[in-house]
Protein backbone atom coordinates (compact mmCIF):
# COMPACT_ATOMS: atom_id res chain seq x y z
CA UNK A 1 0.00 0.00 0.00
CA UNK A 2 1.38 3.42 -0.91
CA UNK A 3 1.83 6.26 1.56
CA UNK A 4 0.25 9.65 0.98
CA UNK A 5 3.60 10.98 -0.28
CA UNK A 6 3.91 8.03 -2.67
CA UNK A 7 0.46 8.66 -4.07
CA UNK A 8 1.31 12.33 -4.53
CA UNK A 9 4.46 11.39 -6.50
CA UNK A 10 2.45 9.07 -8.74
CA UNK A 11 -0.16 11.75 -9.42
CA UNK A 12 2.55 14.35 -10.07
CA UNK A 13 4.37 11.99 -12.44
CA UNK A 14 1.13 11.34 -14.32
CA UNK A 15 0.46 15.05 -14.68
CA UNK A 16 3.99 15.70 -15.93
CA UNK A 17 3.66 12.84 -18.44
CA UNK A 18 0.46 14.32 -19.85
CA UNK A 19 2.00 17.80 -20.04
CA UNK A 20 5.09 16.44 -21.78
CA UNK A 21 2.97 14.50 -24.26
CA UNK A 22 0.98 17.58 -25.20
CA UNK A 23 4.16 19.64 -25.41
CA UNK A 24 5.86 17.20 -27.77
CA UNK A 25 2.74 16.87 -29.90
CA UNK A 26 2.41 20.64 -29.97
CA UNK A 27 6.03 20.98 -31.07
CA UNK A 28 5.44 18.48 -33.85
CA UNK A 29 2.39 20.35 -35.06
CA UNK A 30 4.09 23.72 -34.74
CA UNK A 31 7.07 22.48 -36.68
CA UNK A 32 4.82 21.03 -39.37
CA UNK A 33 2.73 24.15 -39.68
CA UNK A 34 5.66 26.59 -39.90
CA UNK A 35 5.30 26.37 -43.69
CA UNK A 36 1.69 26.08 -44.85
CA UNK A 37 1.19 24.66 -48.34
CA UNK A 38 -2.52 24.13 -49.05
CA UNK A 39 -4.05 21.90 -51.68
CA UNK A 40 -7.22 23.29 -53.18
CA UNK A 41 -10.03 21.85 -55.28
CA UNK A 42 -13.60 22.77 -56.22
CA UNK A 43 -14.58 21.93 -52.63
CA UNK A 44 -13.10 25.30 -51.64
CA UNK A 45 -15.27 26.98 -54.27
CA UNK A 46 -14.47 29.52 -56.94
CA UNK A 47 -11.87 31.74 -55.35
CA UNK A 48 -12.15 35.51 -55.55
CA UNK A 49 -9.55 38.14 -56.33
CA UNK A 50 -9.67 39.22 -52.69
CA UNK A 51 -9.04 35.69 -51.39
CA UNK A 52 -6.12 35.01 -53.73
CA UNK A 53 -4.48 38.38 -53.14
CA UNK A 54 -4.54 37.59 -49.39
CA UNK A 55 -3.27 34.05 -49.98
CA UNK A 56 -0.14 35.48 -51.58
CA UNK A 57 1.03 36.65 -48.16
CA UNK A 58 0.02 33.48 -46.33
CA UNK A 59 1.39 30.57 -48.38
CA UNK A 60 4.59 29.95 -50.41
CA UNK A 61 2.73 27.99 -53.11
CA UNK A 62 -0.50 26.10 -53.77
CA UNK A 63 -1.28 22.66 -55.18
CA UNK A 64 -4.54 22.74 -57.15
CA UNK A 65 -6.64 19.86 -58.44
CA UNK A 66 -7.12 19.88 -62.20
CA UNK A 67 -9.14 16.71 -62.69
CA UNK A 68 -10.74 13.73 -60.99
CA UNK A 69 -9.63 11.09 -63.46
CA UNK A 70 -9.93 11.40 -67.22
CA UNK A 71 -13.67 12.05 -67.25
CA UNK A 72 -14.10 14.91 -64.78
CA UNK A 73 -12.47 18.35 -64.78
CA UNK A 74 -12.46 20.31 -61.54
CA UNK A 75 -15.13 23.03 -61.85
CA UNK A 76 -12.92 25.92 -60.80
CA UNK A 77 -9.43 24.75 -61.77
CA UNK A 78 -9.12 27.13 -64.70
CA UNK A 79 -10.49 30.14 -62.85
CA UNK A 80 -8.48 29.51 -59.68
CA UNK A 81 -5.16 28.85 -61.41
CA UNK A 82 -5.61 31.94 -63.58
CA UNK A 83 -5.95 33.96 -60.37
CA UNK A 84 -2.75 32.40 -58.99
CA UNK A 85 -0.97 33.61 -62.12
CA UNK A 86 -2.55 37.06 -61.81
CA UNK A 87 -1.38 37.51 -58.23
CA UNK A 88 1.99 35.80 -58.63
CA UNK A 89 1.41 32.73 -56.45
CA UNK A 90 3.45 29.72 -57.63
CA UNK A 91 1.40 26.54 -57.96
CA UNK A 92 1.39 22.92 -59.02
CA UNK A 93 -1.54 20.90 -60.35
CA UNK A 94 -2.69 17.40 -59.52
CA UNK A 95 -4.61 14.59 -61.16
CA UNK A 96 -6.71 12.49 -58.78
CA UNK A 97 -6.13 9.12 -60.45
CA UNK A 98 -8.95 6.78 -61.46
CA UNK A 99 -7.16 4.88 -64.24
CA UNK A 100 -7.85 1.17 -64.67
CA UNK A 101 -4.78 0.00 -66.63
CA UNK A 102 -1.50 1.19 -68.10
CA UNK A 103 -3.26 2.30 -71.29
CA UNK A 104 -5.90 4.11 -69.25
CA UNK A 105 -3.19 5.78 -67.14
CA UNK A 106 -1.41 7.00 -70.27
CA UNK A 107 -4.62 8.53 -71.60
CA UNK A 108 -5.42 10.12 -68.23
CA UNK A 109 -1.96 11.70 -68.10
CA UNK A 110 -2.29 13.02 -71.64
CA UNK A 111 -5.63 14.68 -70.85
CA UNK A 112 -4.27 16.04 -67.57
CA UNK A 113 -1.42 17.76 -69.32
CA UNK A 114 -3.65 19.10 -72.10
CA UNK A 115 -6.05 20.60 -69.54
CA UNK A 116 -3.40 21.98 -67.20
CA UNK A 117 -2.38 25.59 -66.80
CA UNK A 118 1.07 25.66 -68.38
CA UNK A 119 2.24 28.12 -65.72
CA UNK A 120 2.22 25.25 -63.22
CA UNK A 121 5.63 24.66 -61.66
CA UNK A 122 5.10 20.91 -61.27
CA UNK A 123 2.55 18.15 -61.84
CA UNK A 124 1.26 15.63 -59.32
CA UNK A 125 -0.18 12.14 -59.59
CA UNK A 126 -2.61 11.79 -56.67
CA UNK A 127 -2.85 8.02 -56.36
CA UNK A 128 -4.90 7.00 -53.35
CA UNK A 129 -7.52 4.55 -54.63
CA UNK A 130 -6.99 1.35 -56.56
CA UNK A 131 -9.19 1.16 -59.67
CA UNK A 132 -6.75 -0.94 -61.71
CA UNK A 133 -8.45 -4.00 -63.20
CA UNK A 134 -5.92 -4.90 -65.91
CA UNK A 135 -2.20 -5.35 -65.30
CA UNK A 136 -0.36 -4.25 -62.18
CA UNK A 137 -0.78 -1.01 -60.28
CA UNK A 138 2.95 -0.30 -60.51
CA UNK A 139 2.80 -0.65 -64.31
CA UNK A 140 -0.13 1.76 -64.48
CA UNK A 141 1.62 4.34 -62.29
CA UNK A 142 4.80 4.04 -64.37
CA UNK A 143 2.75 4.46 -67.57
CA UNK A 144 1.30 7.70 -66.19
CA UNK A 145 4.80 8.89 -65.33
CA UNK A 146 6.25 7.95 -68.72
CA UNK A 147 3.49 9.75 -70.61
CA UNK A 148 3.87 12.91 -68.54
CA UNK A 149 7.64 12.81 -68.87
CA UNK A 150 7.27 12.61 -72.65
CA UNK A 151 5.09 15.73 -72.55
CA UNK A 152 6.94 17.96 -70.10
CA UNK A 153 10.32 18.48 -68.47
CA UNK A 154 8.74 19.98 -65.36
CA UNK A 155 8.96 18.17 -62.04
CA UNK A 156 6.64 15.19 -61.54
CA UNK A 157 5.49 14.40 -58.01
CA UNK A 158 3.90 11.28 -56.54
CA UNK A 159 1.22 11.71 -53.84
CA UNK A 160 -0.45 9.14 -51.62
CA UNK A 161 -0.81 8.15 -48.02
CA UNK A 162 1.98 5.97 -46.71
CA UNK A 163 0.38 2.54 -46.52
CA UNK A 164 -1.20 2.87 -49.98
CA UNK A 165 2.05 4.08 -51.53
CA UNK A 166 4.03 1.11 -50.27
CA UNK A 167 1.30 -1.41 -51.15
CA UNK A 168 0.35 -0.31 -54.66
CA UNK A 169 3.18 1.83 -56.06
CA UNK A 170 6.28 0.95 -54.10
CA UNK A 171 8.53 0.63 -57.15
CA UNK A 172 6.88 3.03 -59.62
CA UNK A 173 6.73 5.96 -57.20
CA UNK A 174 10.52 6.02 -57.05
CA UNK A 175 10.69 7.21 -60.66
CA UNK A 176 9.13 10.55 -59.68
CA UNK A 177 11.13 13.65 -58.88
CA UNK A 178 9.57 13.98 -55.42
CA UNK A 179 7.36 12.14 -52.94
CA UNK A 180 4.40 13.91 -51.30
CA UNK A 181 3.11 11.69 -48.50
CA UNK A 182 0.05 12.08 -46.26
CA UNK A 183 0.20 10.94 -42.65
CA UNK A 184 -1.81 12.89 -40.09
CA UNK A 185 -0.71 11.12 -36.91
CA UNK A 186 3.08 11.31 -37.27
CA UNK A 187 5.89 11.95 -39.72
CA UNK A 188 6.02 9.37 -42.54
CA UNK A 189 8.66 6.68 -42.23
CA UNK A 190 9.22 6.36 -45.99
CA UNK A 191 11.04 8.82 -48.26
CA UNK A 192 9.03 12.05 -48.03
CA UNK A 193 9.86 15.42 -49.54
CA UNK A 194 6.52 17.11 -48.85
CA UNK A 195 4.45 15.99 -45.84
CA UNK A 196 0.69 16.46 -45.76
CA UNK A 197 0.31 16.57 -42.01
CA UNK A 198 -3.32 17.69 -41.59
CA UNK A 199 -6.69 18.07 -43.29
CA UNK A 200 -7.78 20.77 -40.85
CA UNK A 201 -5.44 23.72 -41.26
CA UNK A 202 -7.26 27.04 -41.04
CA UNK A 203 -6.34 29.47 -43.80
CA UNK A 204 -7.40 33.04 -42.97
CA UNK A 205 -7.73 34.12 -46.62
CA UNK A 206 -10.18 31.28 -47.29
CA UNK A 207 -11.90 31.47 -43.88
CA UNK A 208 -11.91 27.68 -43.74
CA UNK A 209 -9.73 24.68 -42.94
CA UNK A 210 -8.07 22.69 -45.73
CA UNK A 211 -5.51 19.96 -46.32
CA UNK A 212 -2.04 21.37 -45.68
CA UNK A 213 1.55 20.24 -46.12
CA UNK A 214 5.05 21.30 -45.21
CA UNK A 215 8.56 20.71 -46.48
CA UNK A 216 10.19 17.66 -44.90
CA UNK A 217 13.29 17.23 -47.07
CA UNK A 218 15.71 20.13 -46.67
CA UNK A 219 17.40 19.24 -49.96
CA UNK A 220 14.12 20.17 -51.71
CA UNK A 221 13.24 23.53 -50.17
CA UNK A 222 10.51 25.85 -51.39
CA UNK A 223 12.82 27.13 -54.13
CA UNK A 224 13.02 23.60 -55.56
CA UNK A 225 9.23 23.36 -55.81
CA UNK A 226 8.71 26.73 -57.42
CA UNK A 227 11.90 26.81 -59.49
CA UNK A 228 12.84 25.61 -62.95
CA UNK A 229 12.24 22.36 -64.76
CA UNK A 230 13.59 19.09 -63.47
CA UNK A 231 15.60 18.60 -66.63
CA UNK A 232 17.69 21.67 -65.82
CA UNK A 233 18.42 20.28 -62.35
CA UNK A 234 19.52 16.83 -63.52
CA UNK A 235 23.07 16.49 -64.77
CA UNK A 236 23.39 14.48 -67.95
CA UNK A 237 25.13 11.13 -67.49
CA UNK A 238 25.95 8.96 -70.48
CA UNK A 239 26.62 5.37 -71.37
CA UNK A 240 30.37 5.21 -71.91
CA UNK A 241 30.74 1.54 -72.83
CA UNK A 242 29.10 -0.47 -75.57
CA UNK A 243 25.76 -2.28 -75.10
CA UNK A 244 23.61 -4.18 -77.57
CA UNK A 245 20.27 -2.54 -76.77
CA UNK A 246 18.68 0.23 -74.72
CA UNK A 247 15.14 0.94 -73.56
CA UNK A 248 13.68 4.44 -73.69
CA UNK A 249 12.39 5.93 -70.42
CA UNK A 250 11.05 9.09 -72.10
CA UNK A 251 9.92 10.03 -75.57
CA UNK A 252 12.97 10.48 -77.82
CA UNK A 253 13.78 10.75 -81.52
CA UNK A 254 16.03 8.89 -83.92
CA UNK A 255 18.06 11.17 -86.17
CA UNK A 256 19.69 10.87 -89.58
CA UNK A 257 22.50 13.20 -88.46
CA UNK A 258 24.72 13.35 -85.40
CA UNK A 259 23.88 17.06 -85.03
CA UNK A 260 20.54 16.02 -83.45
CA UNK A 261 18.81 19.08 -84.92
CA UNK A 262 15.02 19.13 -85.14
CA UNK A 263 15.17 19.03 -88.91
CA UNK A 264 17.06 15.71 -88.72
CA UNK A 265 14.45 13.82 -86.69
CA UNK A 266 13.24 10.76 -88.59
CA UNK A 267 11.43 8.61 -86.02
CA UNK A 268 9.58 9.40 -82.80
CA UNK A 269 10.10 6.68 -80.17
CA UNK A 270 7.69 6.16 -77.26
CA UNK A 271 8.86 5.46 -73.68
CA UNK A 272 9.39 1.76 -72.98
CA UNK A 273 10.66 0.93 -76.49
CA UNK A 274 13.71 -1.32 -76.81
CA UNK A 275 16.17 -0.28 -79.52
CA UNK A 276 19.01 -2.43 -80.87
CA UNK A 277 22.26 -0.48 -81.12
CA UNK A 278 25.45 -1.38 -82.94
CA UNK A 279 27.91 1.29 -81.83
CA UNK A 280 28.63 4.02 -79.27
CA UNK A 281 30.35 7.27 -80.28
CA UNK A 282 31.71 10.23 -78.32
CA UNK A 283 31.61 13.87 -79.45
CA UNK A 284 34.43 16.31 -78.90
CA UNK A 285 32.20 17.99 -76.28
CA UNK A 286 32.28 14.80 -74.19
CA UNK A 287 28.69 13.62 -74.79
CA UNK A 288 27.91 10.17 -76.21
CA UNK A 289 25.37 8.89 -78.73
CA UNK A 290 24.37 5.49 -80.08
CA UNK A 291 24.27 4.25 -83.65
CA UNK A 292 21.43 1.86 -84.53
CA UNK A 293 21.81 -1.21 -86.73
CA UNK A 294 20.18 0.66 -89.64
CA UNK A 295 22.41 3.72 -89.34
CA UNK A 296 20.29 6.12 -87.31
CA UNK A 297 21.43 8.00 -84.21
CA UNK A 298 20.02 8.44 -80.71
CA UNK A 299 21.12 9.86 -77.41
CA UNK A 300 23.14 7.84 -74.91
CA UNK A 301 21.95 10.10 -72.09
CA UNK A 302 20.85 7.89 -69.17
CA UNK A 303 18.07 10.36 -68.36
CA UNK A 304 16.37 9.14 -71.55
CA UNK A 305 17.49 5.55 -72.10
CA UNK A 306 18.45 2.67 -69.84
Amino acid sequence: MQTGKGKFRVVLLSILTVILSFTLFGQLKASASSTIIPDISEWQGKLTDSQVSQLKGQVPFIINRRQYGANYVDKYATSNTNLYVKYGIPFGEYDYATFTSAASAKNEAKLFYQRSNKNAKFYVLDYEENDVTSGSTNSAVKAWYNEMRSLTSKKLVFYSYQSFATTYANSARKSFDAQWIANYSSKPTIQTDLWQYTNKKYIPALKESVDASTILNSSKPITWWVGGTQSTAVKATYFSSAVTSVTTTKKIYLYDSTSFKKANRVTEVEPGTTIQVSDLKQRSTGSYYFVTADGKYLTANKNYVE
